[in-house]
Order: C-alpha cells, then sequence, then structure tokens
C-alpha cells in the first residue's frame, strides 16, 4: 500500500467530483439508456462542462454564496437545467417539463450547499416554493428516481441538522446580512465528495485530514489517500494535473 497527500482548492475540488461522477457506472449507465438532469449549482456546473467540453458556468447557478452573504443570480441570465436524454443535450428544459418522462432508471444531479457531521447533504431555499429542489423532490422520492448531491467537503459543517431543523424559514430573520432562506435536509440524495470521486477514479481511500488556507487556498481540502502501488501512481499524476485549476469564473449577475 502507498500514501498520497494533497490539498485541493474548492475549484480542483469542483473539478475533481465532476469527473469522478462521470466515471461512475451510475453515470455512464444513463448517458448511454436514460435522462440525465442537471439542475443548477456550481458543483454541478463542472460536470456539464465535462459532458459538453465548452460551457458558461456562470449560467447554471440560482443560488450563490459571495462575499456580501447569501444571494440569488438574475433569472433573466441564467441557463435552464441541462437534460441529456441518451447522451444529447436538450436545451431551454428545466426537470418539472419531462418529470412525468423520469422513471427508476433516470438520475437527476443536484448541488448541496452543505454537509452536516453525518454528511447528509442540505439545501439552503430562498424560494417560497423551495426553488428546483422543490419541483421535483417529492415527485422523484415517488417515481423512485436517483437524486446525486455533488458537494465538496468544504461546505461540512460540525452539526446534525436535527440541531436548528424548525428552527427558522426564510420569513422568520430579524436581521439578515444577505438573501433570508430557509433549509431543508435530503435524505433521498446520495452525497458524492472528493472521497467517492476518487474511489471512483482510481479505488483509492481517501480521509480528509485538515480544511482550510490562505493566499487563494481559503476553503481547501487536504487529503490522505491510501491505495496499490499502481492506483496510488495514476492518482499522483491526475491530481498533479490537476492542481492550478482556475477558480470559479466571476458570476457579474448576483443580485
Amino acid at each position: 500500500m502507498k500514501k498520497l497527500l494533497v490539498t485541493l482548492t474548492p475549484a480542483e475540488s469542483k473539478r475533481l467530483i465532476a469527473k469522478g461522477l462521470l466515471a461512475t457506472e451510475l453515470i455512464q449507465e444513463v448517458l448511454k439508456n436514460g435522462y440525465l438532469c442537471i439542475t443548477m449549482g456550481t458543483t454541478s456546473a463542472y460536470l456539464v462542462e465535462e459532458i459538453l467540453g465548452e460551457y458558461d458556468k456562470t449560467r447554471h447557478i440560482a443560488g450563490i454564496v459571495v462575499p456580501k452573504g447569501l444571494a440569488i443570480t438574475d433569472g433573466t441570465k441564467r441557463f435552464k437545467d441541462a437534460i441529456f436524454y441518451k447522451g444529447e443535450y436538450i436545451e431551454n428544459t428545466k426537470v418539472v417539463d419531462i418529470m412525468d418522462k423520469l422513471g427508476p432508471a433516470d438520475v437527476i444531479i443536484k448541488s448541496a450547499n452543505g454537509l452536516d457531521e453525518n454528511l447528509v447533504p442540505i439545501v439552503l431555499l430562498a424560494s417560497d416554493t423551495g426553488g428546483s429542489l422543490g419541483s421535483f423532490l417529492v415527485a422523484a422520492a415517488a417515481r423512485n428516481i436517483t437524486i446525486v448531491m455533488p458537494v465538496g467537503l468544504e461546505k461540512t459543517i460540525p452539526v446534525s441538522y436535527d440541531d436548528f431543523v424548525g428552527e427558522f424559514g426564510k420569513d422568520d430573520w430579524d436581521y439578515a446580512i444577505g438573501t433570508p432562506v430557509g433549509a431543508i435536509a435530503v435524505h433521498e440524495g446520495i452525497p458524492f465528495t472528493e472521497m467517492e470521486a476518487l474511489e471512483a477514479l482510481f479505488a483509492v481511500d481517501a480521509t480528509p485530514i485538515s480544511a482550510g488556507g490562505v493566499n487563494g487556498a481559503e476553503g481547501s481540502v487536504t487529503f490522505f489517500i491510501e491505495g496499490d502501488d499502481e492506483d496510488i501512481a495514476q492518482a499522483y499524476s491526475f491530481l498533479k494535473d490537476l492542481k492550478g485549476e482556475p477558480p470559479f469564473p466571476k458570476v457579474e449577475h448576483v443580485k
């Protein structure tokens, strides 16, 4: 067994997660035979880019976190969800538009805003009706549609969702520096982090051992990775090439 140490910035993690997702049997199968629905979010935008080769990731965002706080983007400047049917890109379509066509063989991708201490995905809700998640979550559960939630470990919080569930909704705040939101845990969603991405790509085990940094490494996560000699060598080569992924492009259309 060999050991590998690496620190990944948020952008590098997003790229890794997208490549890892695309390497899974689940995503490869649904791209061949079913509907792959990639909803709004920064991490999911990288997956769309991996599939299409070129994509304006800044337009694949609804809610956003910027230095001033939580915010939303101008809806007139967003793309709709990225829908693929048997690998063909269907433009100008939302998941809700094709909900009646989806079933257990299809997959919905929804980025998460957080992971609680039990690695349960959490989504913040700025819309009165729950936004894109509200448009498909119940129907997806009824139809047994797989929901995969790509999310970097930088978004892990050291509490359980149960610690604050029911404590606030979007209209309950007395003060808010940023857009007021509610929050929901998506227990039906399958979290997909850097750990799952590295396992999918190289059959290695990755463990986060620290987080944070400066000089552009803010939000980074450092990993201890272990695996067979050949797998670690391949992971090392891949991660060396991954280093230097540019930060997410500046989003100009923030409300």
